[in-house]
């Protein structure tokens, strides 16, 4: 039982991390405009999250693979130099199967079929291989991979299916970086005008609109000889000039390039077409039109536009996944509080009572609602780290030793070990690892003071002493709550936080008003102290 619900806390906290990791890099393509940045920090988040030893992106250049982008894990020697240029020709199994479309996953790279494959990646101390293929629409972009040097690393069937997304996601941006590129007119400016461009270019009179040039694309997707005609009847099969001309517009800026997007229903296609007057071999200036077909990167623009639209929608699946990754937590808060009750029944009791009596606390001191949430998560799982102590101690009738005691004083830190890798929206590890904490600076484990401990903590300080004092334990009777209280104000703000301390105070005597919980014998064993209306005038006295 207890494996299953180890196994499935590994599982939730799994599932968690692979989804924020799936919003980190659609979150960078999205807010990135440079694609080599972007790749980067993705690599990045990726080869720091998933705990690899180097992630890579390696963009496919015509028969060889280069891996311009690549993270190394700190610490692992820099052997990129080794990996660069890795041709077919070297291995040409390995790239055969990412050309193909085939997740290569090998945990052991001895299980590689290919010797040769298997040689070459060896030799890079490599254990573990985990490689993605990149493609949009049956066009490879080239691959995502990972792989680790020090350890055999199971790739399992959800890192698998994340992975997959995030690949696709990576590779979106990848095909609308390149089809932006191939319309930037800064790249072909300095081109000359030859039949042989993949891009329509022709020149006309701006007066009287007759084609003094056109290459061989415009010949060829116009099917005509198009020299001495109008530019507009060759091109948009008019009768007359077109209201969208930028005859006048070109004239007036002159020299400068004027750009702008036109769908051309005679062809149906896209174009982004750049115009500027530049001088002709007569001496006399005319229009030059270069017209790149966008048709594609709109296609891929249209893909994208519908991914940001999912993205959108996922703004309503994200909020419906926040409440999913609540009610997670809740389970795994749940399956660690019953996995410790199966060891220790006294503590996780406690761990309840504690985050009432702070959650009482809070809201009597009026803290915020989404801190007193966190709070109560705190108190629910403060003790966790007992879960690592023998239970031969924690139930130990006798007085503990100094070893034993310092052993017992280590649950902080266990309980802060166990809870920093989840991802919650409070500081729940450190107040873990500050509940034991004091005003004066004698608690531990760091002998933090004051305002050096969290206010989360200071209230979990007094509700544990609260209820620790007032429950039976194998070693002493329970000494009830009038000692409790006692013991709270003898040490209210040296221990303990006098704002707490009268919050707390006032709670349980609310409390005491309705329930009767506390005798008048103890009532007047908690007032010996006289601490009870200097703290808090508003704090009545019950004759009980």
């Amino acid at each position: 039982m207890a494996v299953e619900k180890r196994n499935l806390i590994n599982s939730l906290k799994n599932r968690l991390i692979y989804e924020q990791l799936l919003n980190k890099v659609s979150f960078i393509t999205l807010e990135n405009s440079d694609i080599d940045d972007c790749i980067k920090k993705s690599l990045q988040v990726l080869g720091e999250t998933l705990l690899v030893s180097r992630a890579y992106l390696l963009p496919y250049q015509q028969t060889n693979i280069n891996n311009h982008f690549v993270w190394i894990s700190p610490g692992i020697a820099h052997e990129k130099n080794i990996l660069q240029d890795i041709s077919e020709y070297f291995t040409p199994w390995l790239l055969n199967q990412v050309k193909n479309n085939k997740i290569i996953c090998f945990s052991d790279i001895e299980d590689i079929p290919d010797q040769m494959t298997k040689k070459i990646i060896l030799n890079q101390r490599i254990k573990s291989l985990f490689i993605i293929p990149l493609f949009v629409k049956n066009i490879y972009y080239g691959c995502l991979g990972f792989d680790d040097w020090g350890n055999y690393r199971e790739w399992l069937e959800v890192d698998v299916n994340f992975l997959q997304s995030i690949a696709r996601i990576l590779c979106l941006a990848i095909a609308n970086d390149l089809a932006k590129k191939s319309m930037n007119f800064e790249r072909i400016q300095y081109c000359t005008m030859f039949d042989g461009i993949n891009a329509g270019i022709y020149v006309s009179d701006i007066e009287n609109y007759k084609i003094l040039y056109a290459n061989k694309f415009i010949k060829d997707i116009y099917g005509r000889e198009p020299i001495g005609e109008l530019c507009y009847k060759v091109l948009h099969n008019k009768d007359y000039p077109c209201i969208f001309c930028t005859n006048q517009i070109i004239k007036e800026t002159k020299d400068k390039p004027y750009i702008w997007e036109h769908y051309n229903t005679f062809v149906n296609k896209y174009f982004e077409i750049t115009n500027m007057i530049i001088r002709w071999m007569d001496g006399r200036d005319v229009r030059f039109e270069y017209m790149c077909e966008m048709s594609k990167y709109k296609q891929v623009q249209t893909e994208l536009l519908m991914e940001k639209e999912a993205f959108k929608l996922s703004e309503t699946k994200l909020k419906k996944s926040n409440e999913k990754l609540q009610i997670l937590s809740q389970s795994t808060i749940t399956a660690l509080s019953e996995l410790l009750e199966q060891k220790d029944s006294y503590t996780a009791s406690h761990q309840t009572n504690v985050a009432n009596l702070s959650c009482a606390i809070a809201k009597e001191m009026k803290l915020p609602e989404e801190q007193i949430k966190g709070i109560k998560v705190a108190a629910l799982l403060h003790d966790i780290g007992k879960i690592a102590i023998p239970l031969d101690i924690l139930n130990k009738p006798r007085n503990l030793t100094d070893n034993e005691f310092n052993l017992i004083k280590e649950h902080v830190q266990n309980g802060f070990e166990v809870i920093k890798t989840l991802d919650f929206s409070w500081p729940i590890a450190k107040i873990i690892l500050q509940h034991h904490e004091r005003m004066n600076g004698s608690g531990y484990p760091n002998g933090l003071q004051n305002n050096e401990i969290l206010i989360e903590a200071k209230i979990l300080a007094v509700a544990d002493t609260i209820d620790a004092m007032s429950s039976h334990r194998p070693y002493r009777p329970a000494r009830g709550l009038g000692e409790a209280m006692a013991e709270v104000l003898k040490h209210n703000n040296v221990l303990y936080d006098s704002e707490v301390v009268k919050a707390c105070l006032s709670v349980l005597m609310k409390e005491n008003k309705k329930n009767k919980v506390i005798t008048q014998e103890l009532f007047q064993y908690a007032s010996n102290y006289n601490e009870i209306n200097k703290i808090n005038k508003n704090i009545v006295c019950y004759n009980i």
